[in-house]
């Protein structure tokens, strides 16, 4: 069958539903009856309700469950291999929870399942077929034994949607809708006993932000747009996707389908049984189970015989799961792997407090080593090959004949080198920046890199650098916080040096970690004496400092100290600069325009670039200078940047700048916030006037303005408008002095060769 994704842009496979807008309900349409979905009616049950999610359906089970028997003990035996969200509803409607085990064939034994029963005498016995094969089979002769003895039984079909003979023992089946279709919402219930009689409550408004979520990925999928701006709409719908699962989590009550999921599945008609694939087509419910058996089988057919990875279970004929799961013996490593080439498969499913005691070894594996690979009806063969091709060539890299455990595979890999960084509106992504460059030299020595951040906001940058990257979800300024969460992350990457780039990091940090991990750590304050292995300053203040004696006496000497401007990390374009004597900018001349490069960070916290600018262009002098504004991923503000730009010709904004050096080599002067760029500008020796706008760059202003290096304009959290005007005056200054322009470029090649990254990647590698 062929595969549907003619017309999108982006080569990515996995990951939510997105969803075409031509889809949608229109507005004003008439109120859609329920549709009519096969593989609910082919249970043949009285009763059947549509809710929001599959939790919900399972919550209105266990009301119904309340009503029918109201003497129940509420005690309910579960499979410990199981999703943690599950468990929500049964803790919000007062049921105890115990467990059965299942083995890696995520089968479960009947003398095991036998004990259980007799010791636990459960009111609800909940199982559960995976990835669209009966691996309950051998077991469903026992079924209808428990449930003549007054056990109800209910089966989640949610991983097993299509699977014909599920369900005939089950007195409740509930199963997940939004995970089969590009739906916001939707989950159901059927059954024989009579349902809960309350009312149920509105999804309307969760699926409209649902529904803006996925869309949101069509535009990104489909629409145009420059990188930038596909980064930002990724980062956006994953972060409201994110949200979205989280309250969720933390909803309590029962919701009806939305009319948005019953139009998209057919409600207009209700017996049109359709849904919307991503060429916006029409398609029966048959031709979305055939493109998922075809994908099922073509993956199982091809990923046979590996030696870093095996499927989970035995092929199936006609079998159309949600997932085609693998063991993978390094899972993290693989998925990183796959995801860095836009091949996204989840980890199926975390543990809960619920189960996480109570695991068998086999169950541990699972929860370990499972992988799911995306195979839905939104993809065929072309997708299912080049997932293939990826996983041949993650075979071909880390496989020699024989399976090995995750620190060979990585060996192999070369050196593993985590990188801690944040970048957001209040952490400048010079931070990030910095790091990726040194990453970069990690990586050309021969080794592998990993970045953690606390959150999202930094993935398009390290996207864009192609780094690959994990995602601890925790709060960047309370880095405490994270220390289980990242040495998880750590201990299963096998990573085993550790490089941070954070000012929120303190001795205590560093003390939880250092039994994992050799550290390094950049550290411009000298707020704290941390127990690294290696400490860099890269500014010239560092002698302010007394580094070596103080780590020297705490450490005796086995703290490696890289101090000063031969360690700034500056990427390559800027190597070899302060060499060569760049030649006078002819704009300068009399009667020409001034060319001016302006920055001040990525979020521009102090809002400098604006307010130097409404000042500037109401100037005599500097009106008529062309100034080229470089805009932040993170900047608040951009718009007033932007509607100065469109009232004043000589104001040009520039994003996501690739080639920062031939940038600054267009400008006869610049201005900047203190920072990494000020070294970016010594090697490019452009003429500058710098400011302060953070506490870590107050001793820059030692250095750079001694010797007529650059011309300090102040703090501009101090003194605002006294600072703005400074800027403007050493402007006009830098502007009609030819000498000191000249005198300033001399100066400025003495200050870094740039290959300070290189240096720094090869002490780390050395730890």
């Amino acid at each position: 069958m062929d595969s549907g994704s003619g017309k999108r842009r982006k080569n990515e496979i996995g990951s939510i539903y997105e969803i075409d807008p031509a889809s949608v309900r229109p507005e004003g349409a008439e109120d859609v009856k329920e549709p009519f979905l096969a593989q609910t009616a082919k249970y043949g049950r009285k009763n059947c309700v549509y809710t929001a999610s599959c939790r919900e359906a399972i919550a209105l089970a266990l009301r119904s469950l309340g009503q029918q028997r109201p003497g129940l003990a509420k005690k309910c035996l579960l499979p410990a291999y199981m999703c943690d969200t599950v468990f929500f509803p049964f803790g919000r409607e007062g049921w105890e929870l115990h467990f059965y085990h299942v083995n890696r064939a995520l089968e479960a034994e009947e003398g095991e399942l036998r004990r259980r029963m007799e010791q636990v005498r459960p009111d609800l016995l909940f199982i559960h077929p995976y990835y669209g094969v009966d691996t309950w089979k051998p077991m469903r002769s026992l079924l209808a034994s428990w449930r003549e003895q007054g056990i109800c039984i209910m089966e989640d079909v949610t991983q097993s949607y299509y699977l014909d003979g599920a369900g005939a023992e089950a007195d409740y089946i509930v199963g997940s809708l939004r995970k089969w279709y590009p739906v916001p919402d939707g989950g159901f219930v059927v059954s024989d006993l009579g349902l809960w009689e309350g009312t149920l409550e509105d999804a309307e408004d969760y699926a409209g932000i649902r529904l803006e979520i996925q869309m949101g990925k069509w535009e990104y999928l489909y629409g145009l747009g420059n990188a930038e701006e596909e980064r930002e709409k990724k980062a956006e719908y994953l972060k409201r996707n994110r949200e979205m699962e989280e309250e969720l989590d933390c909803y309590a009550g029962v919701r009806g389908m939305s009319k948005e999921t019953a139009w998209i599945l057919g409600g207009a008609d209700p017996k049109t049984d359709c849904n919307t694939d991503q060429k916006g087509e029409r398609k029966t419910e048959e031709t979305a189970k055939l493109r998922r058996m075809d994908n099922y089988a073509f993956l199982d057919q091809r990923l046979r015989g590996n030696t870093q990875f095996v499927p989970v279970l035995d092929y199936a004929e006609g079998a159309a799961p949600l997932y085609f799961p693998i063991y993978a013996k390094d899972r993290d490593g693989l998925q990183h792997f796959l995801g860095a080439r836009g091949i996204y498969a989840p980890v199926l499913w975390l543990t809960g407090k619920e189960n996480a005691d109570c695991l068998s070894k086999d169950e541990r594996y699972i929860f370990g080593h499972l992988l799911a690979l995306p195979m839905d009806q939104r993809y065929g063969k072309e997708e299912m090959g080049r997932i293939v091709e990826v996983l041949e060539e993650y075979e071909s890299r880390t496989g020699a004949g024989a399976l090995r455990d995750g620190a060979s595979v990585r060996a192999e890999c070369g050196q593993l080198v985590g990188i801690r960084a944040d970048a957001n509106a209040t952490v400048a992504t010079g931070h990030i920046m910095r790091c990726i460059t040194i990453a970069r030299q990690v990586k050309q020595m021969g080794g592998r890199v990993l970045f953690f951040t606390a959150d999202e906001y930094a993935v398009g940058l390290l996207e864009q650098a192609g780094m690959e990257h994990v995602c601890l979800h925790t709060q960047w300024d309370r880095m405490e916080g994270e220390i289980p969460q990242l040495r998880k992350e750590l201990e299963q990457a096998g990573c085993r040096k550790l490089f941070v780039d954070s000012y929120r990091a303190d001795a205590a940090y560093f003390a939880g970690l250092a039994d994992l991990c050799r550290l390094a750590y950049i550290d411009d304050c000298f707020e704290d004496v941390y127990p690294v292995n290696l400490l860099i300053n890269y500014n010239a203040y560092h002698v302010r400092f007394p580094y070596a004696e103080t780590y020297g006496q705490r450490y005796g000497g086995k703290t490696r100290l890289l101090l000063g401007t031969s360690y700034v990390p500056l990427r390559q374009e800027f190597w070899k600069q302060g060499d060569v004597e760049t030649p006078e900018i002819q704009e300068t001349e009399d009667g020409a325009p001034f060319h001016v490069l302006l920055s001040s960070g990525g979020g521009d916290r102090c809002d400098a670039l604006a307010g130097i600018l409404e000042e500037a262009v109401k100037d005599g002098e500097l009106s008529q200078a062309v100034f080229h504004v470089v805009i932040g991923k993170f900047h608040s503000r951009a718009g007033e940047l932007e509607d100065l730009a469109g009232r004043y010709p000589g104001i040009l904004l520039h994003r996501e700048v690739s080639d920062m050096a031939g940038l600054m080599r267009r400008c006869a002067a610049a201005v900047s916030a203190a920072g990494t760029m000020l070294f970016e500008l010594s090697a490019m020796q452009v003429p500058s006037v710098f400011f302060v706008s953070a506490d870590n760059q107050q001793y820059d202003s030692s250095f750079f303005a001694q010797g007529e290096r650059m011309l300090f304009a102040g703090d501009i959290r101090a003194d605002r408008q006294g600072c703005i005007g400074n800027i403007l005056k050493n402007l006009k200054k830098l502007r009609t002095d030819t000498g000191l322009r000249q005198r300033m470029k001399a100066a400025l090649r003495q200050v870094t060769d740039g290959r300070g990254a290189q240096r720094i990647a090869q002490a780390i590698l050395e730890l």
